[in-house]
């Protein structure tokens, strides 16, 4: 596939060669379980605690407040359903946005069938959460608020520090998933302000099925499964050592490229964006708003495919019209209509994203490409 263009980066990203070459001896030479006592065990606990460190160091934390997960979905599931079970007794109302990723969504809706009451906040045509309206939200029976960092359709990102603030001065823990922003976005968990935090591999060259959920000490929450005593009984079961090696290696890239990358796939989507913004119909969403670098939502409304995705497939560029955690099905984007398109332009709208291995010659591909359906 070597003339195919990716440009769904924010559905998954290819794992760096550094990672690969991190990872290898975990999978072959070093196999132990980081259970076990014997010497093949002690090397992987290393292993892991060495990663831990890293991990730790990226998000500004301790390495006792570091859970790590099969995927970012277990990661926002944990922190939704185990914080919801620990503190069940003190309210059980959660705040939340529309605008969502399904793995937060469906967590709250499945709490609402036990009984639980769900605020789901709208967003405005940008993208953005009203801080007035969460601060309306929140009451005393609230004991978690869930928004996410960066949106995976649109890009859009939140002002999370200060939309904590508005929960904890009000008595409410916050959790932010990251996933979006990881390769790209300071994760200071201190700066930002937040009481859990979810990034995963798959987002920012790292492994797939590996993730974590950072969890500041002293926050109430039970797990979710139960198995063995690993991760002091939180999240049981024999720790992924060569995901997790992985992962940290990513988030150690991550932290020494992450001005460079963002600066120059920023200027990629931008020029992009004048390409595109040149052809009769097109229209970009949420222009004015802070944006993660790499994300160009766009419609296409003079277009003549009924399917853009598989359209700009036949010419050999994937792009996507939503999130790829969805089913594989043609389905009315829930993101896109809450920022106020109608059904026949969110069926002309694709999404965008570009990432490291991106090239100037692919840009004028996408925009060729975008010109000729």
């Amino acid at each position: 596939m070597s003339n195919y263009v990716y440009a769904d980066y924010a559905a998954a990203t290819p794992v760096d060669p550094r990672v690969i070459e991190a990872m290898k001896p975990y999978q072959t030479d070093f196999f132990g379980n980081p259970s076990s006592i014997h010497s093949f065990g002690r090397v992987t606990s290393d292993a892991v605690n060495n990663a831990t460190k890293t991990i730790a160091k990226f998000l500004n934390t301790k390495e006792g407040e570091i859970v790590y997960t099969s995927c970012g979905t277990e990661s926002n599931n944990l922190a939704i359903l185990g914080v919801a079970k620990a503190n069940k007794d003190r309210g059980r109302h959660i705040v939340t946005s529309v605008i969502e990723h399904p793995s937060i969504l469906n967590a709250c809706r499945a709490l609402e069938k036990d009984g639980w009451e769900v605020t789901y906040l709208p967003v405005k045509s940008d993208g953005l959460i009203d801080a007035k309206l969460l601060e309306n939200a929140i009451k005393k029976e609230t004991v978690l608020v869930t928004i996410h960092l960066a949106n995976s359709e649109i890009g859009v990102v939140q002002d999370i520090a200060k939309l904590a603030r508005i929960s904890n001065k009000k008595g409410a823990l916050f959790h932010t998933d990251a996933c979006q922003a990881a390769a790209y976005l300071d994760l200071n968990v201190k700066t930002l302000g937040v009481d859990l935090l979810t990034i995963n591999g798959s987002k920012m060259y790292g492994p797939k099925g590996i993730a974590v959920l950072y969890v500041r000490e002293g926050i109430s929450i039970f797990p979710i499964f139960y198995g063995g005593s690993q991760q002091k009984s939180l999240r049981s079961g024999t720790e992924n050592v060569p995901g997790i090696v992985g992962l940290a290696k990513s988030c150690k890239i991550a932290t020494e490229q992450q001005t460079k990358d963002s600066k120059r796939i920023s200027a990629l989507r931008d020029n992009l964006e004048k390409e595109l913004v040149k052809l009769p119909g097109v229209q970009v969403n949420c222009v004015d708003t802070i944006r993660l670098p790499n994300h160009l939502s766009v419609m296409l409304n003079n277009s003549k495919a009924t399917n853009l995705v598989e359209a700009f497939d036949t010419h050999g560029i994937a792009v996507s019209s939503g999130s790829a955690c969805s089913a594989k099905t043609i389905v009315e984007s829930y993101v896109l209509r809450s920022i106020g398109l109608t059904s026949e332009q969110i069926h002309k709208t694709v999404r965008i994203s570009l990432g490291r291995q991106t090239t100037d010659t692919e840009i004028k591909k996408i925009a060729v490409v975008a010109k000729a359906i």
